[in-house]
Order: C-alpha cells, then sequence, then structure tokens
C-alpha cells in the first residue's frame, strides 16, 4: 500500500466528480497517511472550462483544501498544491501562486496556454518541445514531482528515435533535479491502444520506462484521482505492475514536498 497520493483533483476543474471531502475521506477509508490536492491550475489570460479551473475560483480551492487540513488534521495529513504546465508567458504568475500552496507538480499537456494538446498529435518536433517544458520547468525550482512524463504518447502510436532521446532528456533533467517521475495510474483508462509494434496503453508506456530504469530515478505511482472512489482502486497498482514488470525502478511512498 502506498502511504499516499499527491495528484488529486476536484470539480473546479470540470472533467472530476466529488465534494473535497469526499476524496479525504475515500483517502482515509484507503488507508492512506497523506493526501495532495493539485487541481489542475486557472491562468488568468484564459479561461478553459471543462479542462482547468477557472482562475477566479483558485481562492476558493485553496480555503476549501485548507479547512479540510484543519478539520481531519488527527486522521489524515492533507496537502494544498496545483498540477501545472509550464510557459515561458507565465512564468511570474506561477513562481506568485508557489507562495500560496504546499507544493506544484508538472503536467504538460499542451503546447501554449491556449491549448494545442499533446494528446490530440504529437509529432517528433512535438515531443522536443515537451521534453523542453518538462526540463525547463524542472529546473525552475516550481514542482516537487512530474507528473505522467510518458503523456505525449497518447498523441502518437509509435516510439520514434525523437521519443527516445525525449525521454532520456527527461529521465536525466530528473536526476539533475532531484524529482520524481510519477508513474500515472489514471492511463489505463483509455483501455490499450493501436501502436505499432503491438497495442499497448499510453501510459505508464514500457518503452519510456525501460529508458526511465537506466537511471537513479525515483519513481511514485500517482492515481490521478478524478473521482473520490479512484483512491480506492488499489488494484491500478497490479495493473501497472504488470507493465513494467522486470523493471529495476526506484519506488517511494511519499513525495519531499519542497
Amino acid at each position: 500500500m502506498q502511504n499516499g497520493n499527491f495528484h488529486t483533483h476536484t470539480k473546479r476543474c470540470g472533467h472530476a466528480i466529488g465534494e473535497d471531502e469526499h476524496y479525504v475521506k475515500a483517502a482515509i477509508a484507503a488507508g492512506m497517511s497523506e493526501l495532495g490536492f493539485s487541481e489542475h491550475v486557472g491562468y488568468p489570460c484564459i479561461d478553459k472550462p471543462g479542462e482547468r479551473m477557472l482562475y477566479r475560483d483558485t481562492n476558493d480551492y485553496l480555503a476549501s483544501v485548507n479547512a479540510l487540513k484543519e478539520k481531519y488534521k488527527n486522521e489524515i495529513t492533507v496537502y494544498v498544491g496545483f498540477e501545472i504546465e509550464y510557459y515561458e508567458d507565465q512564468i511570474d504568475f506561477l513562481h506568485t501562486l508557489r507562495k500560496k500552496c504546499d507544493y506544484m507538480i508538472v503536467g504538460q499537456h499542451c503546447r501554449n496556454v491556449y491549448g494545442d494538446g499533446y494528446d490530440e498529435y504529437c509529432d517528433d518536433d512535438g515531443v522536443r518541445l515537451y521534453a523542453k517544458q518538462l526540463c525547463d520547468c524542472m529546473r525552475s525550482g516550481l514542482v516537487s514531482l512530474v507528473a505522467h512524463p510518458d503523456y505525449f504518447m497518447l498523441g502518437r502510436r509509435n516510439f520514434s528515435a525523437a521519443c527516445i532521446q525525449a525521454a532520456h532528456e527527461i529521465c536525466a533533467c530528473a536526476v539533475e533535479c532531484n524529482i520524481p517521475l510519477e508513474i500515472n495510474l489514471n492511463g489505463l483508462r483509455y483501455g490499450k491502444l493501436m501502436y505499432e509494434p503491438e497495442d499497448a496503453y499510453a501510459y505508464p508506456y514500457r518503452a519510456f520506462w525501460e529508458i526511465a530504469a537506466q537511471y537513479p530515478i525515483k519513481c511514485i505511482y500517482g492515481y490521478d484521482a478524478h473521482q473520490p472512489t479512484t483512491l480506492l482502486e488499489t488494484k491500478r497498482i497490479s495493473c501497472v505492475q504488470e507493465v513494467l514488470a522486470g523493471l529495476p525502478l526506484t519506488m517511494i511512498d511519499t513525495l519531499s514536498i519542497k
């Protein structure tokens, strides 16, 4: 059993369900000692309903989770954070927001703050940009974790030479910055996709983690919970372990909040 989960959303993002308190109760029921909320950050320059929390809901989110911290402090340690996407034109905003929360994780979904998702289509140039954005983010000092580092595979159907190079860059940077990589437990929901040479889950994508296993990287499971009951589905870990069987990955069961 993992001590906690540090990738947890709320209904504010528009594609999750459940009350904030229900996530806390589910984590306690699952035997977790820590729960980190990491809602998709809302950017002041644009609203993306259904994709991210609206910027105007930020203070409500912080107040709600901070109240749950106090209410359940004798049962579980609760942290409030954000899942960010790293864009050069939003750096000042992100550093200001970082002062208001316990931690941040990076989950890079789009090429720019306005959209253009890596899950829609990701050619080799897209993979190179994705790796650069993750590495720039890790070096910024903003984040404690890289969420689903193999997310770019949603927009591809093969693991090319550019993907191999990107994986090495991401992993080397994670070592340099001493930042763990998340083995995301929510990619299973897409089912196996028609990759070449064989069908596979988009993430965790084994070829990426074969490269990660060559580096002294710390890895942690992330439920990427978008509803409270996800935190009760511990079988997700065993399913992912089958995908990654035999790889000498160094697993940790808690996150160093920084």
